[in-house]
């Protein structure tokens, strides 16, 4: 690393949340230390999306939900994706006794995300639009609904919505608290449960004026990554303990044994595509975006990085 990179203290954003794990544990355990980096921790909440935080200059790198920047980057967002990290994240749940069974029963129906645009809504979109329910952004026959994360169990809940799609370890808190149903899961649902659901990425400043920063950072998330994978009831402990997300230990790791935690950037750009692909049938992006050329340009690939 040169000097400036030497004194450079990386500004990483921190959600919390379970797919948050590999950043959470490349703290904890000392990760980004090992590959000297020096960093701050900034506080992100669960309705900021990486896209204004990369803006604002908040944040030079983080980790986020795939699905909530594909439409941003094709707009131009200033951020680069580095490697994914697993699968997983997200469900879409119905309450106790809903006569919701199957995706043709929310034709007319209203469902809670914490933002329209985000990565809960857009696997929704993709699960209902696979399912041959007309979603798309002009003619869809499903409402969708914002709320507060934090106040989306409740809506649900009181009837105000007829379901609600949230990341982990809420959907685990929301089934135990209010007996929901899970009636899709990216975690569980195919095809789905094969794409990666979660990446790393950098700023587009920290890429081209610190790239080593931005290659150290994403060396040091790829080996947290494998150490979540083998030390899955440890992960959860520890996230609890340093706070960094809510629920139960137990609970938490009910949701993390059906990730595949293997971080991959062929892996990320694959499915990059998968869900670009999708987001165009429902006319979220452009159809005439060249997807492959997207990916190209969103991604950055560094020596050493798997």
């Amino acid at each position: 690393m040169t000097k400036k990179d030497d004194n450079y203290v990386l500004k990483l954003g921190e959600a919390g949340g379970v797919c948050g794990a590999p950043q959470q544990i490349a703290q904890a355990k000392g990760f980004f230390k090992k590959v000297g980096l020096k960093y701050k921790i900034v506080k992100t909440s669960a309705d900021s999306s990486a896209v204004e935080t990369v803006t604002s200059g908040k944040v030079d790198a983080s980790n986020t939900l795939l699905g909530s920047i594909i439409q941003p980057l094709a707009n131009g967002a200033q951020l680069k994706i580095t490697t994914g990290l697993h699968t997983g994240c997200v469900s879409l749940l119905t309450a106790k006794g809903s006569t919701i069974k199957s995706a043709k029963d929310f034709v007319g129906k209203k469902i809670g995300v914490s933002t329209v645009a985000g990565t809960e809504a857009t696997f929704t979109k993709r699960w209902l639009g696979d399912n041959g329910v007309d979603v798309n952004s002009n003619t869809s026959k499903v409402q969708f609904v914002q709320y507060d994360a934090s106040e989306l169990a409740i809506a649900l809940a009181k009837g105000q919505v007829d379901a609600i799609a949230i990341e982990d370890p809420d959907v685990q808190i929301a089934v135990k608290q209010y007996g929901f149903n899970v009636l899709a899961s990216s975690a569980k649902t195919a095809p789905f449960n094969t794409e990666y659901c979660c990446v790393a990425f950098v700023s587009d400043k920290l890429a081209k004026e610190h790239p080593e920063v931005a290659r150290k950072y994403t060396l040091a998330m790829q080996e947290a990554t494998q150490w979540v994978k083998n030390h899955q009831a440890q992960t959860a402990k520890i996230a609890i303990a340093k706070k960094y997300v809510a629920g139960k230990a137990s609970v938490n790791m009910e949701a993390m044994a059906t990730y595949n935690w293997k971080a991959s950037y062929n892996g990320g750009t694959k499915a990059f595509v998968q869900a670009g692909t999708d987001l165009q049938k429902l006319g979220i992006v452009n159809k005439d975006t060249d997807l492959n050329a997207l990916a190209k340009n969103s991604f950055i690939k560094f020596d050493g990085v798997k």
